[in-house]
């Protein structure tokens, strides 16, 4: 007989934005509470932003000018959640309705989130007192500090609705958009007018990266912002841009998703494509970094002044009493038109992961003696190689932190796999290493991103597109930290892998590779055919059974 589910309720209301960056604390509840059955509770608004998400089981909708009006109506909402008889209840809201509903709908352990509200007071009144900046992902996560849960992903992520993936190609043909072209998604609207960059500044970055590269321009917004729409379309050409006005969300996030990169003002719509895996670069004026509504994508740029003046209110509403928006003046096109070619130009990459993957695995290995590459995965790399995939190698060295390997050895060992595999032709771009123990909670040991971020940092790369490959749950889980392709390997720890992930019964989707390979070899014959595929090419698949693995794709 199945064991009771531990049922949790997440409360988040609104906005879009702040709903969007509540998803790192899915991740975590998913992973430390691996029976369980996650329901959401947001406003009806913001219906299609969960439905395909493997990490939530239900959403319950909030109606205040519906069927939920009023005191009777919340108290309605009330009994009928107190009937779901939740275990946990995570209250990612802290507001007068949700304290409500957390006070009176019953449930074993109850949890908050800390708004900080008196540091983001003290940033926006009292500028010169220095305090530390806030971020709202980051309190999120803490809310559940205090029952000893540790987060190895605070990067939002969504997941798309296949059913509407019929009606985006169609949309996406009727509007005449190519497979191979570019689209650059821009969101010139916000809730408040003081957050809008100037139209004229848009029209310059619209109509410059649509003939330069060239683009298409994806323009979005709901029907309150339908004019600026219109404005930059009659500007830059109708044949060169697509309009996406006051879309159901579940269609939204496809369109988004397609993008190669997305240009917004400080909003909902900028958060939805970095949880996306869009590069995005967010226009920040009247509101601060600190203040905690940041972008969190590892490829996301923010532009942001730091004038004297700024931030001059929580969110943005408050007039400006200047004799100009210096906080919005002082961002010029140019500089947006050079960032989005910038990220554009980037170079697409495959992770791989080095010992059980590329050599064989051997617990601490400190000698070159030591190092023997598998077979096929010198021919693999220089098959990805062909393709144009940058390479770099990520890799988990704990040995160092527990005494029984040095760092001179472990760099002695991979400058020795750098040269050996450069006699063959091949260019591995870095071998990135975490030294730490898995206990010191590093930002740098997989699943988590810190090698990533060393990656990008030395390196032009792009992530949309990129491939994890290795033969461990953290390589997996690095994939779809980063919202890539995940390939796990049946080398190395991969079986033992494999069947660890088969055999939970409580493990989510999204805890799945994308892909499973024999080897490294299959795996880049693999990655080849889906190359071949997306460019109108057919090649077969190197096997029955990645095939078999590519059905049960995540």
């Amino acid at each position: 007989m199945q064991d009771k589910k531990y049922r949790i309720l997440v409360i988040r209301l609104s906005s879009l934005g702040d709903i969007i960056l509540t998803t790192p604390v899915l991740d975590v509840l998913k992973e430390n509470y691996r029976n369980s059955e996650i329901c959401f509770l947001s406003k009806q608004r913001y219906q299609g932003l969960f439905e395909s998400d493997p990490r939530v089981d239900s959403v319950i909708y909030f109606e205040p000018e519906g069927k939920d009006k009023g005191f009777s109506g919340l108290l309605r909402l009330i009994r009928g959640l107190n009937q779901k008889k939740f275990d946990l209840i995570v209250d990612l809201h802290s507001n007068l309705r949700s304290l409500l509903i957390r006070l009176l709908v019953r449930a074993g352990k109850k949890v908050h989130y800390n708004k900080k509200i008196i540091p983001r007071l003290l940033m926006v009144h009292l500028k010169r007192w220095k305090v530390k900046p806030v971020s709202t992902i980051d309190n999120y996560l803490e809310s559940l500090g205090e029952m000893g849960i540790k987060a190895w992903s605070r990067i939002p992520r969504l997941y798309s609705k296949n059913e509407n993936k019929i009606w985006v190609e169609n949309f996406f043909i009727e509007n005449g958009l190519e497979k191979k072209e570019i689209l650059i998604g821009i969101a010139p609207g916000a809730r408040w007018e003081t957050k809008k960059w100037e139209l004229d500044k848009f029209f310059s970055v619209a109509k410059s990266l649509s003939q330069d590269l060239p683009a298409k321009i994806l323009l979005v917004s709901d029907k309150d912002d339908q004019k600026l729409i219109e404005g930059i379309e009659n500007y830059v050409g109708k044949g060169r841009t697509i309009q996406a006005i006051d879309l159901p969300l579940g269609r939204l996030i496809l369109l988004v998703e397609r993008c190669d990169l997305f240009i917004s003002n400080d909003s909902g719509p900028m958060h939805l494509a970095s949880a996306l895996g869009v590069p995005t670069i967010g226009i920040f004026g009247p509101t601060s970094l600190g203040l905690g509504f940041s972008l969190s994508g590892l490829e996301d740029k923010v532009f942001w002044t730091g004038v004297e003046c700024s931030p001059c209110s929580l969110h943005g509403e408050k007039d400006c009493v200047k004799e100009s928006r210096y906080c919005m003046d002082n961002i010029k096109p140019e500089k947006i038109i050079e960032e989005a070619k910038r990220i554009l130009s980037a170079n697409k990459v495959i992770f791989l992961d080095r010992d059980g993957t590329i050599t064989e695995e051997k617990d601490f290995i400190s000698k070159v003696e030591e190092i023997k590459f598998l077979p096929g995965s010198e021919e693999a790399l220089k098959i990805v190689q062909g393709l144009g995939y940058k390479l770099v190698i990520v890799s988990n060295q704990s040995g160092i932190a527990r005494g029984i390997m040095t760092v001179e050895q472990v760099e002695k060992v991979n400058n020795f796999i750098l040269k050996e595999l450069a006699k063959e032709g091949i260019k591995i771009e870095a071998i990135y290493y975490c030294p730490h123990h898995p206990d010191e909670n590093c930002d740098c040991r997989k699943p988590r991103t810190g090698l990533i971020k060393r990656a990008l940092r030395d390196h032009q790369l792009k992530l949309k597109g990129a491939w994890v490959v290795g033969d461990k749950l953290s390589d997996v889980l690095l994939g779809k930290n980063i919202k890539g392709e995940s390939i796990l390997v049946l080398t190395g720890y991969g079986q033992e892998t494999k069947q660890k992930i088969e055999s939970d019964s409580n493990g989510s989707d999204w805890q799945k590779p994308n892909y499973m390979a024999k080897n490294l070899l299959e795996a880049a014959s693999f990655i080849e055919s889906e190359r071949l595929q997306k460019s109108g090419g057919s090649k077969p698949n190197s096997s029955a059974g990645i095939q078999e693995k590519r059905e049960r794709r995540a």
